[in-house]
């Protein structure tokens, strides 16, 4: 539905207003026309005219403006009790306007995780919006003083103390958000029903009641200010679903298990604007800015704060090697990096494929298509040996050495299901076990195909190596290639690799 805005004069609209009423329409029935344009298969986010930095028009947005209602009515008729052990109506503690209800509980971790970003909707709307919190009636009053006084509240904090509240207005849950419009009838109107309020949704928040105000929603943006990938993802729904498919999704669990979090040299990589004045802060696992989201790419709100210019901004793709240096990927090419970060992956995307995809991220099982060697043959170890006596010499002594030795006792020598774990293919596309060489899993296995390296003498540009700084980086694509949970569930990496290190 379009809202209702405020009027300036008579029942005339004012011109501000009259804009977001024809913005409001003309992006539903860009929507309705997107959604019918799919259903007949054509155009595809794919084929549809993009803009620089956020492709086709966020199909989200006219929900985050018209809303997603319709809702019922609420019921207000509920008394509350004070801090101070008053009774209070609830109805006759609404404001004029609009007014926003944070039901919340005091035990609830994230209610404590959300209620930041109220206390910044109240802080930025000001009075233009009223603000009351509704703690849940299983609280205490000194546990809801507690909560208020931990996360200063700047706004009113009432227990609903029969629970009327939370089952008359279908608050089954915490923390939930409900916006609230008096009508010029004395009776009351839900604009929106956020259930849960996530962390994130402030910004979709503002930028509503902005719009019922009558006021430029784009002021919800502030210039230098990361809002996280839940926020982008509000009017963005698209692209962050498929953002949720790939590795950047991921990138801050990944050292999180490693119990490297702590690193703020390995951190940079992993998170959103580490060390800048809103980016993620060292040490705050739970921020909506950990992992590598939209705006590590796009910038601190992207295109949309307020005297954003775009002939100034760089293309999102420049950042990309701010981190995927040689130092910490292999050979890694922009033209094979973007597909995989595709904004419109999971266009027509069933949920179940989108369940399962999300789970063998999250399980360490999805493919890692940056990983790529130097292009060649493999010439086996004979080759390498006249050059790193060393190192050969270690390799000998290790498992990888015997591992085809141990797949022939199983009798499994020519089963291609296992052979290509346990050896090095000659060729470029093997088919039987006489493709690979014999020697078990050589130097290749890891560095790569020698033969540029060979025929020019050596060099560094022409073999993998492990980086100086953060080998991991570089080694764990590679050896959790045949090293999976399926096939190796107790396998480790750092105990793996003291193992197979081997002098230079």
């Amino acid at each position: 539905m379009v809202p209702t805005l405020p009027t300036d004069e008579g029942s005339r609209p004012a011109p501000r207003t009259r804009r977001l009423i024809a913005l409001s329409l003309v992006l539903c029935a860009l929507s309705s026309l997107m959604l019918l344009g799919a259903a007949d298969g054509e155009p595809t986010p794919a084929t549809q005219e993009t803009t620089e930095a956020t492709g086709p028009i966020a199909a989200g947005l006219a929900k985050v403006l018209a809303g997603e209602g319709p809702y019922a009515t609420p019921d207000l008729d509920v008394r509350l009790i004070s801090q101070a052990g008053d009774i209070l109506d609830l109805d006759k503690l609404m404001g004029e306007g609009l007014t926003l209800l944070f039901y919340f509980s005091a035990s609830c971790p994230h209610c404590s995780l959300v209620a930041p970003e109220v206390v910044r909707l109240s802080q930025r709307l000001g009075d233009s919006l009223t603000i009351l919190g509704i703690a849940s009636g299983s609280n205490g009053l000194d546990a809801i003083g507690r909560f208020q006084d931990a996360q200063k509240l700047p706004f009113p904090v009432h227990k609903d103390f029969s629970r009327r509240f939370a089952s008359r207005n279908q608050a089954v849950s915490t923390p939930t958000v409900l916006l609230i419009r008096k009508k010029a009838d004395g009776g009351f109107e839900t604009l929106e029903h956020y259930r849960p309020f996530y962390s994130g949704a402030s910004l979709a928040t503002e930028i509503r009641i902005r719009t019922f105000l009558g006021q430029d929603p784009w002021q919800a943006f502030e210039p230098g200010r990361y809002h996280g990938a839940k926020a982008c993802g509000s009017c963005h729904r698209e692209e962050y679903r498929s953002w949720q498919l790939t590795h950047h999704s991921n990138a801050y669990w990944t050292l999180y298990e490693r119990k490297e979090s702590s690193r703020a040299e390995c951190v940079k990589c992993h998170v959103t604007g580490l060390g800048q004045s809103t980016g993620f802060e060292l040490g705050d696992d739970g921020s909506p800015l950990a992992d590598v989201t939209c705006e590590a790419c796009h910038g601190p709100a992207g295109p949309h704060a307020p005297g954003h210019n775009r002939a100034d901004t760089p293309p999102a793709s420049a950042s990309c090697t701010q981190c995927h240096d040689p130092e910490h990927s292999v050979r890694f090419d922009l033209g094979r990096a973007l597909p995989a970060i595709d904004h419109f992956r999971t266009t027509n995307m069933d949920e179940a494929t989108f369940q399962q995809g999300r789970r063998d991220l999250l399980e360490g099982r999805a493919p890692k298509p940056l990983l790529a060697f130097p292009e060649g043959q493999n010439l086996g170890p004979s080759k390498c040996v006249e050059c790193h006596r060393t190192e050969q010499r270690h390799w000998s002594r290790s498992g990888h050495a015997r591992a085809m030795k141990t797949l022939s006792q199983k009798g499994a020598a020519n089963n291609m299901e296992c052979v290509p774990c346990h050896a090095v293919a000659k060729t470029e596309s093997p088919t039987k076990a006489k493709d690979f060489h014999d020697d078990g899993v050589s130097c290749e296995a890891c560095h790569g195909p020698g033969e540029q390296h060979v025929a020019a003498g050596g060099g560094k540009d022409n073999i993998v190596g492990l980086g100086e700084t953060c080998p991991e980086c570089v080694i764990e694509g590679i050896c959790t290639r045949c090293h999976t949970p399926e096939q190796d569930p107790d396998w480790e990496l750092d105990s793996a690799l003291d193992k197979v290190r081997h002098a230079r």
